[in-house]
C-alpha cells in the first residue's frame, strides 16, 4: 500500500493536480487500476491518504529524540533548522506544497487534510523544541513554530521556481534560523547571549528523504 502513496505522490508532483487521476497512480506504481482502487476506490480517498502518509514521514523526520535532549546544543537546534528551510525549497517538497495548495482550492475536504498537514507539523515541531526550552509557555511555542511555518511557506513562494533573484535562499537562510532562535529564547524568558549552552550530541538529527 506504501508503494502506491509513494506513487500517488510521484504523479502529483510530476503532473500536478489537474492531470492527477488513479489510473495514472495504477501505472505509475505497476499495478492494475482494479488492484488500486481495491484499496482506494477514489482519487479523493487516495489523495487523502497520500497527505496523511506524507505528514507522518515529515513529522518523523523533524522528531528528536526527548529523551536525549538535555544533551544537545543550540548547533543541534540551529542544524534542525537549516534542514527544515532548505528541505522546503526543493524541487520536490517546493513541489509538493504548490499542488497541495491547489488541491486545497478545489475541495472542501482535501483542505481540511491539507489545514491538518500543516497542524500536524507545526505540532511536531513544538514537540521538538520543547526538551530544549521546558520553561517556556507552550503557547509561544506553538507560534514560533507558526512563525517557522510562515518563513518556509515564503520561502517556497519567493525562491523555487526560474529566474534569478536579488537575495540568495542561502544569504536569508542564517538570517531565518536567528530570528527563530531568538524567538525561542524570548518565548524561555532568556536571550540569546545567556540562554544555556549544552553539550553536542551527534546521534539523531533528521534526515531529508
Amino acid at each position: 500500500m506504501q508503494k502506491m502513496l509513494d506513487a500517488a505522490e510521484e504523479v502529483l508532483i510530476r503532473d500536478g493536480y489537474h492531470a492527477f487521476s488513479t489510473r495514472r497512480v495504477a501505472a505509475e506504481c505497476g499495478v492494475s487500476l482494479g488492484h488500486l482502487t481495491y484499496y482506494f476506490p477514489t482519487k479523493n480517498k487516495l489523495l487523502r491518504a497520500m497527505i496523511s502518509s506524507v505528514m507522518a514521514r515529515y513529522a518523523e523526520n523533524i522528531r528528536i529524540d526527548s529523551a536525549a535532549a538535555e544533551t544537545r546544543s543550540d548547533e543541534d537546534l540551529r542544524a534542525l533548522l537549516a534542514w527544515f528551510f532548505r528541505d522546503t525549497v526543493t524541487k520536490e517538497t517546493s513541489g509538493l506544497m504548490r499542488e497541495l495548495w491547489v488541491l486545497a482550492k478545489h475541495d472542501a475536504v482535501v483542505a481540511r487534510e491539507v489545514l491538518q498537514f500543516y497542524e500536524g507539523l507545526m505540532a511536531s515541531f513544538v514537540e521538538v523544541v520543547t526538551p530544549f526550552y521546558p520553561a517556556a509557555d507552550p503557547r509561544r511555542l506553538a507560534q514560533v513554530a507558526h512563525l517557522v511555518g510562515m518563513l518556509t511557506e515564503g520561502g517556497t513562494v519567493l525562491f523555487t521556481g526560474p529566474g534569478e533573484r536579488a537575495v540568495s535562499y542561502e544569504e536569508m537562510l542564517p538570517l531565518a534560523i536567528d530570528v527563530v532562535m531568538r524567538e525561542l529564547d524570548l518565548a524561555a524568558g532568556s536571550t540569546a547571549a545567556t540562554a544555556p549552552r549544552r553539550k553536542v550530541a551527534r546521534a539523531g538529527r533528521p534526515k531529508a528523504d
